[in-house]
């Protein structure tokens, strides 16, 4: 029961997501702010927007996070995510280019 609990939760927390994949785009901290760039994460179909192997991704991809309740607040996910939406004062990351990171 409490596996089928568990999968319930899981199943509501994964509803959240708007399937963007913005968070499934390599980031790069520079100087304690986070920075997306253009290189999507070897699993992500980038058709579907959907992981490719989201049951084992922590496997597959060691850096893969799994999101949760505390650690959404740490600011590697967009500001326009539906996980943050309610998070005052959320410390989003920059969408940018390598030429911003060379210009700072």
């Amino acid at each position: 029961m409490n596996n089928q609990k568990t999968k319930k939760n899981q199943n509501n927390w994964d509803a959240i997501c708007s399937k963007c994949a913005q968070c499934c785009y390599e980031k790069i901290d520079f100087e304690g702010h986070i920075y997306y760039t253009d290189i999507p994460c070897e699993f992500l179909d980038l058709e579907t927007n959907l992981c490719r192997v989201y049951e084992d991704r922590e496997n597959k991809r060691p850096g893969c996070v799994r999101l949760t309740r505390e650690n959404i607040k740490e600011g590697f996910l967009p500001a326009d995510c539906p996980y943050v939406a309610d998070i005052e004062n959320y410390p989003a990351p920059s969408m940018t280019d390598d030429s911003d990171l060379e210009d700072s």
